[in-house]
């Protein structure tokens, strides 16, 4: 009978469970311990999506990004079709990065809502957070034209601002405050898995 292998994280423990991020068997201990900390799982690893399920989250209302910002029930229904499209346009932007963090994607967002806050382009420092905010300007630029174009007034003034700090706060929410967590990228591809084509 063979032996199990030793976990190749702690070499102290068994290695239990295969860790397709390291290609090698780890201790369930060191699954959860360095879980996006060291360990940059991606997204089809089961371990992490079952880890989702009881995630807690500490969640700090007073760090709300961007809370001078009113968004309401009746701005969310009236802007919901622009809220999936950008949504979707993010999750796109990010896809050639498979290993892109929520950090970078938090830094991507605060770029666009600055950009709108002070009517120019803000990019980010990352080089991952600016090649999402370029792409999803290119996906975006041509639906903003086409959306001034039919909804004249103050809804197509403040909808793309309310909208990008209504995604801000929600990778906010999902942050886990782990150095490579992805939480909120995950949830993007989940509910968007063709892409946002």
């Amino acid at each position: 009978m063979a032996r199990m292998a030793t976990c190749t994280i702690c070499e102290a423990r068994k290695g239990k469970r295969y860790c397709t991020a390291r290609g090698e068997d780890i201790c369930t201990q060191c699954c959860a311990t360095e879980r996006e900390v060291t360990i940059n799982c991606p997204f089809e690893c089961s371990y992490l999506r079952d880890s989702r399920l009881h995630e807690k989250r500490a969640f700090d209302e007073a760090g709300m990004p961007h809370r001078d910002v009113k968004i309401d029930d009746e701005f969310l229904q009236r802007s919901e079709m622009v809220l999936m499209l950008m949504a979707a346009f993010m999750n796109n932007a990010m896809k050639p990065v498979p290993n892109a963090t929520d950090k970078e994607a938090r830094e991507a967002i605060e770029a666009l809502v600055a950009s709108y806050r002070h009517g120019k382009d803000v990019n980010p420092e990352g080089e991952v957070a600016k090649g999402i905010v370029d792409r999803f300007r290119e996906k975006l630029d041509p639906f903003k034209a086409e959306l001034n174009d039919r909804e004249a007034g103050p809804f197509a003034d403040t909808a793309f601002l309310g909208v990008l700090v209504f995604m801000a706060r929600v990778a906010y929410g999902y942050d886990n405050g782990k150095p490579n967590g992805r939480a909120y990228v995950h949830y993007l591809r989940a509910a968007f898995p063709e892409g946002g084509e």
